[in-house]
């Protein structure tokens, strides 16, 4: 993963630049576009992504998951998982060089990462971290998923809108330390090209699992927008293609494809 990189400092969005690429063959699978600044990030429901210059960390990976069109989300939670376990080592080797400088620094509920669904990555219920993935079709009609990530590295509480301080976090502020941007894009790299693999050669049938027991949500009431409709509900794990499934208050199995939880 990672071959080629290319390191860009203004990009309109790694995403709409590596898919747009993808689409005119211009690229091959494993190519990676990271930007110093995105002056059109976007998130999910076309949210915009918003980070100052050069204390994110932005990028786009693209890969050919050989997936049927409607289990392309398993991608994007394949993907969540890599990101995470790369996070989580970071943020416990940050803790543990704390606890040895100063042997009363412990761990604190802030620095939990957790997954939430379908594709953020929180810390202590504040969000951490990111992925928008994309489907497209290139000239050789390979269906691809360009993966975008977007992780907030060593932003202080000032360098986040107003109206975001009290939902958004980054490694600074979990760690009390300045994290290695270069570090971390190599060490989640790793990671999503060890589940990419994996992912390819064992099947899809793992991500849902091992999804649901790093998020921790089944039995967990959730409130889901889908659209402009609220449902809540208790967890009652994913569906195959990485859909949500909640047991509502009558018995019924809700199945949501795509929505926003609060």
């Amino acid at each position: 993963m990672g071959a080629p990189l290319r390191r860009l400092e203004v990009v309109e969005s790694t995403n709409l630049l590596l898919k747009a690429e993808a689409e005119a063959g211009l690229v091959e699978e494993g190519a990676v576009v990271v930007a110093e600044h995105q002056i059109a990030g976007r998130g999910r429901l076309d949210r915009r992504w918003e980070a100052p210059p050069g204390k994110a960390l932005l990028f786009s990976a693209l890969l050919y998951p050989e997936l049927p069109p409607d289990k392309l989300p398993l991608a994007g939670l394949m993907v969540g998982l890599a990101v995470n376990s790369s996070i989580r080592q970071f943020v416990n080797s940050s803790i543990s060089q704390a606890v040895s400088r100063q042997p009363s620094a412990i761990s604190n509920p802030k620095s939990e990462i957790t997954l939430k669904w379908p594709n953020d990555i929180l810390a202590g219920g504040r969000k951490l971290c990111g992925i928008l993935c994309e489907s497209g079709v290139d000239p050789k009609e390979r269906r691809f998923v360009v993966a975008g990530v977007g992780l907030n590295v060593n932003q202080t509480a000032d360098d986040f809108p107003r109206k975001l301080r009290g939902t958004a976090t980054s490694l600074y502020l979990i760690t009390n330390q300045t994290q290695p941007r270069d570090a971390l894009l190599g060490s989640i790299l790793n990671g999503i090209e060890t589940h990419y693999n994996r992912l390819k050669e064992s099947g899809a049938s793992w991500v849902v699992q091992e999804w649901l027991e790093r998020a921790k949500i089944v039995g967990e009431q959730l409130t889901v927008w889908d659209g402009a409709i609220q449902v809540t509900g208790v967890c009652d794990g994913l569906d195959g293609d990485g859909s949500l499934r909640l047991a509502l208050p009558d018995g019924q199995i809700k199945v949501i494809h795509s929505g926003d939880v609060s």
